[in-house]
């Protein structure tokens, strides 16, 4: 069975109606490049072209327009659904910086699936644009790294070993692994500053090697999107194991020595604490990661 959300749905519907994605986008509440990416993932997915795009507009293909069709209906009808049921309760806003990667989207699959009452926002906007928003009372949860602030608590939910993603044709692909000589070396697909903080995290792991990396000229938006970079045979792509396992047999994945993990956390104000929604999500998502093994267990708030 095909992973498809209905946040995915949901862009493919916003982009069959506004015929253009930057509109599309701005009713979604989320940046352009991100859901560019996220339709062009699920093309991939699917292994169908959802969109014909020209420099002017963006036209439904045949299989894009019956997928859309069919998608609002089932959005409507899940809406429905819930209205019948639901009880009122405070909306919980989450941001995600990169909601299309494994971990991200099967732990809000499972929220929402857990307890279809709770209303739970999604935001992807860049940390630009989000402020301190996490800080305050717009946001109540974040997922991704953790927050170090004055009354931030957090609570992990996984730890994935990062390695480099490359063509199969790749120079190093009948290695091991990859070391922060090879980053130094090679090109290293560069994500875009504004949009994501993993860039960062490879610099300091390169220099935690005495070791600086190599950036490729231009940028892509959002790690989902570094896979295509890969394919000219030289660069590499920092990425998450679980990233790889996304992508076909025309790559490799290798992981990095000496080894390095990086972790998801689920955090949020001790000023949220109080919230009963607030404590629902971050219960539901400790005992997910701990049914999935990625963690023995869990922090609630004020615990």
């Amino acid at each position: 069975m095909l992973d498809v959300s209905l946040r995915e749905l949901e862009y493919v519907v916003a982009v069959h109606r506004e015929r253009n994605f930057t509109r599309a986008a701005q009713q979604l509440h989320m940046a352009q490049p991100a859901l560019s990416q996220a339709i062009l993932r699920l093309e991939r997915r699917l292994g169908v072209r959802l969109f014909d795009r020209t420099s002017r507009r963006v036209e439904p293909t045949p299989a894009g327009h019956n997928l859309a069709v069919d998608a609002l209906d089932i959005i409507d009808r899940v809406g429905a659904a819930i209205a019948r049921t639901a009880t009122p309760r405070r909306a919980v806003t989450v941001h995600i910086s990169e909601p299309a990667l494994e971990t991200p989207r099967r732990l809000m699959a499972a929220l929402r699936s857990a307890d279809p009452a709770l209303s739970i926002h999604l935001t992807t906007l860049p940390r630009s644009l989000t402020g301190d928003d996490a800080r305050g009372a717009q946001l109540s949860l974040t997922i991704g790294a953790p927050i170090h602030a004055a009354g931030a608590r957090s609570t992990p939910l996984r730890a994935e070993r990062v390695g480099a993603l490359m063509d199969v044709r790749h120079p190093l692909a009948q290695q091991d692994s990859v070391t922060g000589g090879d980053l130094e070396r090679l090109p290293v697909v560069s994500i875009d500053d504004q949009l994501s903080q993993w860039n960062r995290w490879i610099a300091q792991w390169a220099t935690s090697q005495g070791r600086h990396p190599r950036w490729t000229t231009s940028a892509v938006f959002g790690i989902v999107a570094g896979s295509d970079m890969v394919t000219d045979g030289e660069s590499l792509f920092v990425c998450l194991e679980s990233v790889a396992a996304d992508v076909g047999d025309d790559f490799r994945w290798l992981p990095l020595a000496p080894t390095a993990t990086a972790s998801w956390f689920l955090n949020w104000m001790d000023a949220q604490s109080g919230s009963p929604e607030v404590r629902d999500c971050v219960s539901g998502a400790a005992a997910f990661a701990e049914e999935c093994g990625w963690i023995a267990g869990g922090n609630l708030p004020g615990g």
